[in-house]
């Protein structure tokens, strides 16, 4: 009914289309990479690619991690062929072992994790699965997955574990980490006048917004649909012909369950307050105009369907944000603060909050959408205007001292850990049997 899925580790996976997919993908790269024999790749012949002091790493382990990262990022079978899937399994396995040398160093050092942080994250999280489901639909699927509740806190419990190992020992490295203004001093000369291989973004956003004609009109569309629905029309027909949700609109409007804070407030609101039949009045969101009907509920959550009517910016619209994204550069170069002007200004409420800082990146992995204009750019340096789908913006490679020292701190991070892992290599018996 709900296509959920419950993982003997106590994870629950998304929709049946999603577990189809991965299934899909998994088919494709044990062909691909030869990995595993074509021959029932349906039924994956197990083995073990790596032994790490005592623990193993499964085969098929490696390969459900490749399906998911492959999912994620929207690769399809063709694309993950020969070299680039047997490189993307050779990187996942490498994390993985990097996992357990680290469990195998936190043995070394004696640390241990309280016994009852465990059992009270175990406790939560069965009532958290029990509470978003029902008792009596999280019961069919331990039913259906062969699997006991005490199986599924052993599992869980093993994997809270783990976890809590892994932040302690990050926890540690980065207590051995010292820094000083020398060093952020030399970074900076270092990197004068260039882009530094890891440096700290910060951008504006100026998203286009509709004009009030354009809203009366989509509002006004919105209330003839909700008349149409009322009067007894098919409510999954009018999504699938008027929707403009390019994602649920051809399943007749359905987005699936969903929890408290997965939509947008007003979404979230108008949902919440339904009963299984009963139709919204229209909503305004930032998208645009909804009207939602709830199917069912189940525990805290929903299944809905909605109808949408986007707010389209005309060209003028889009003028208009790129003249305001002009202007705004000019307060900036002006002298005022862009962390300041971003937090006043910046339509990405997220990251506008903090000052428009969007994280640290590297020279080959640089903030999706800004790839183009980064390469010539500077430390402190603010950009004209690049466009994304999103709007314009302002774009800023951080050059403050706080910034600066978190790069650097990353840098030695990341060497400490690689000296630890290195150290740890040498003290165990490692056999990697993926070659």
């Amino acid at each position: 009914m709900t296509g959920w899925k419950l993982r003997p580790d106590g994870r629950w996976e998304g929709e049946r289309v999603i577990v189809k997919a991965i299934r899909t993908i998994l088919i494709g790269l044990t062909v691909a990479t030869g990995i595993v024999a074509p021959a029932r790749s349906e039924e994956m012949i197990d083995e073990i690619v790596a032994i790490i002091d005592r623990s193993i790493i499964l085969k098929s382990d490696v390969l459900q991690q490749m399906a998911f990262a492959a999912l994620q990022q929207g690769l399809s079978r063709e694309q993950l062929a020969g070299a680039q899937a047997e490189q993307m399994f050779r990187s996942i396995l490498d994390n993985m072992i990097q996992d357990e040398l680290l469990i195998a160093k936190a043995k070394e050092d004696s640390l241990e994790v309280p016994s009852e942080m465990i059992e009270q994250r175990v406790r939560d999280h069965m009532k958290s699965m029990k509470d978003e489901r029902g008792a009596a639909e999280f019961h069919r699927q331990l039913q259906s997955e062969d699997l006991t509740e005490r199986e599924v806190r052993d599992r869980l419990r093993e994997r809270f574990r783990k976890e809590a190992i892994r932040q302690m020992m990050h926890n540690r490295m980065i207590q051995e980490i010292s820094l000083s203004p020398r060093e952020v001093a030399n970074y900076r000369r270092r990197h004068e006048g260039r882009l530094p291989p890891f440096y700290s973004v910060s951008h504006i956003m100026v998203s286009p917004q509709a004009n009030k004609g354009r809203k009366t009109e989509a509002k006004e569309r919105a209330e003839a649909l909700l008349v149409k629905v009322r009067s007894g029309e098919d409510f999954a027909e009018l999504a699938r012909e008027h929707s403009e949700d390019p994602g649920s609109g051809p399943r007749g409007g359905d987005l699936g369950f969903f929890s408290r804070g997965d939509m947008v407030k007003p979404v979230e609101e108008a949902a919440y307050s339904l009963s299984p039949g009963e139709v919204s009045d229209v909503v305004l969101s930032e998208f645009g105009y909804h009207i939602l009907k709830v199917e069912e509920k189940q525990g805290t959550r929903v299944r809905a369907r909605h109808i949408l009517i986007g707010l389209k910016p005309s060209d003028s619209d889009a003028a208009a944000a790129y003249q305001r994204a002009v202007k705004l550069l000019e307060r900036v170069r002006a002298g005022e603060d862009f962390a300041e002007v971003a937090k006043a200004e910046s339509d990405h409420a997220e990251s506008a909050k903090n000052g428009g800082r969007l994280g640290t990146y590297s020279d080959d992995q640089p903030p999706p959408g800004f790839a183009s204009v980064l390469p010539s750019m500077t430390l402190g340096s603010v950009s004209q205007p690049v466009q994304t789908e999103f709007g314009w913006h302002l774009v800023k490679v951080d050059d403050d001292e706080s910034s600066l020292s978190e790069i650097v701190r990353q840098v030695k991070m990341q060497a400490h850990f690689e000296q630890v892992l290195a150290e740890t290599r040498q003290k165990l018996y490692i056999d990697i049997r993926f070659q």
